[in-house]
């Protein structure tokens, strides 16, 4: 073992602590900030990967993304537990998946990334059964095992199929990037295709989903659904490194995902349930995903794979903050279904606020990472066009889920602002602090835009016009959003809750 892998190790053993005492210096109210301090020591110790091995630009993306949204999921959790369940146990879950989650997208060697691969599975499969293991409801461990069968057993195929051509000699080794596999085959590209399209929740191997995000708990939903699914994802990219039968893959990933894009979007149009609306809403984003990772496997554009790695980062943000939201929400209404909801902004603004812009990002609006992920989408499938018409599908496939994307982002918004509402509601202290782990959570997709526009190389590079305009517009994003929360403000003046310590 050399020692750079001892250093790497020893970051992740050292997370794995800070963040285990984190949890243990949470005692409710009465705690301070040496918790907060532990978490956020605890992941951001894991930048220290990117430091002693070379990572690839959509490790680093996915690395940094990770890390700030754990964070804060991190944080929300160990409140959320308490509220809800009145124990640590969740946090301790939800800690240990998201630091495996980030040891997977920074692994060496294809032993270690089947090891943490593995290892994230089964914590995945152990938090969607939560509510399960505590009695709450029973449904949570048919989802999970629903899981296990349409996403789990798919991609273990998958990467013992790797590992079984890659020998015993070289799985760690060797790094991923300069092993010499030979997937050519159709039978094997076809076998490691499905495998991680079911981990990225791909038709016809998407049935896990839905179940799995709704019934688990919302920081668990977070997880999974802002930044665990990216793996599948991560996994076709690791396909490029590789010799291939690209027609087979390109034709498999294209149809399937292209497919999946609309089956989602409309479904999440048709959605009562907010978290089941998320869910399908994630089946459609990560079907555009995989269609431009289709498309960038075939013509190793890089233009693809800097849509692909914005988008990743889009949703990424977009998802984790709605699906915190939730929580909130399900805290302090006990209600989970659209048109039963409505007056969430007249409790709590920031609240609103926070759904708002992280819709809006995802919408594309500038200067967010959601304005990058539709910008660069768009432009590689219209640069594509030039050269081929059959890049109209692709492009007609991408217009038809973001105008989805609005139908169904308007019906979440209408569970926060909605009028006729009239009454008291009854918040808790506590559960209101929970808000500014949201607000922040929907902020990072203004963060993470500045770092996606530093990675671009020579070859894929934006123009400067593009970095003069996010600079330009984020005091009007940021004072447009000052004035919609004075407005709310105003909207509810005179109209007093009861707030409860």
């Amino acid at each position: 073992m050399e020692q750079v892998d001892v250093i790497r190790y020893s970051v992740f053993l050292a997370s794995i602590l800070l963040t285990h005492l984190g949890s243990l210096a949470y005692r409710g109210r009465e705690s301070g900030v040496v918790y907060i301090i532990l978490k956020i020591s605890g992941y951001s110790v894991l930048a220290l990967l990117a430091f002693y091995q070379p990572l690839s630009t959509l490790q680093l993306v996915l690395l940094l993304t990770t890390i700030i949204l754990s964070t804060l999921i991190s944080l929300f959790s160990i409140h959320y537990s308490h509220l809800k369940y009145g124990a640590r146990s969740l946090a301790e879950i939800t800690d240990l998946l998201a630091v495996t989650i980030i040891m997977t997208f920074a692994s060496r060697y294809l032993l270690e990334l089947i090891l943490f691969w593995l290892a994230t599975e089964l914590i995945g499969f152990i938090a969607i059964a939560y509510d399960a293991f505590v009695g709450i409801n029973s449904e949570a461990m048919r989802a999970s095992l629903r899981y296990l069968v349409f996403s789990m057993i798919p991609t273990d195929i998958a990467l013992f199929v790797m590992l079984a051509l890659a020998g015993f000699e070289r799985m760690l080794t060797q790094p991923l990037i300069t092993l010499t596999l030979d997937l050519s085959s159709p039978v094997v590209t076809t076998l490691v295709t499905l495998g991680f399209m079911s981990k990225a929740a791909i038709a016809p191997l998407h049935f896990w989903l839905p179940d799995a995000h709704s019934l688990a708990p919302s920081p668990i939903s977070a997880l999974l659904s802002g930044i665990m699914i990216k793996m599948g994802v991560y996994g076709i990219t690791i396909l490029t490194y590789y010799t291939l039968d690209v027609t087979t893959a390109y034709t498999i990933l294209l149809i399937f995902s292209s497919l999946t894009a609309l089956y989602g979007g409309l479904q999440a149009v048709y959605q009562r349930d907010l978290k089941r609306l998320l869910a399908y809403s994630s089946i459609s984003h990560m079907g555009a995903i995989v269609m431009l990772a289709a498309i960038y496997l075939k013509t190793q554009d890089l233009f693809f794979f800097y849509a692909i790695i914005a988008y990743i980062a889009a949703h990424a943000a977009y998802k984790a903050s709605l699906f915190m939201d939730t929580g909130v929400i399900e805290l302090i209404f006990h209600e989970k279904l659209v048109d039963k909801l409505g007056y969430i902004y007249r409790v709590l603004p920031v609240e609103s606020l926070a759904a708002i812009f992280s819709i809006l990002s995802i919408l594309g609006i500038p200067p967010t990472v959601g304005f990058l992920a539709k910008i660069w989408a768009f432009s590689s499938i219209l640069h594509e066009i030039a050269e081929e018409s059959m890049y109209f599908y692709p492009l007609i496939v991408l217009s038809v889920e973001t105008a989805l994307s609005i139908a169904y982002s308007a019906k979440y918004l209408q569970a926060h602002i909605r009028p006729g509402f009239s009454g008291e509601v009854e918040v808790k202290s506590d559960v209101i602090k929970l808000s500014r782990y949201v607000l922040v959570a929907s902020l990072t997709s203004l963060i993470l835009a500045l770092p996606l526009l530093s990675t671009q190389s020579s070859e894929a590079k934006v123009s400067i016009d593009i970095i003069v305009l996010y600079l330009v517009s984020l005091p009007i994003i940021l004072l447009t959003f000052t004035s919609i929360y004075m407005l709310i403000r105003e909207v509810i003046r005179g109209r007093e809750y009861n707030v409860t310590a």
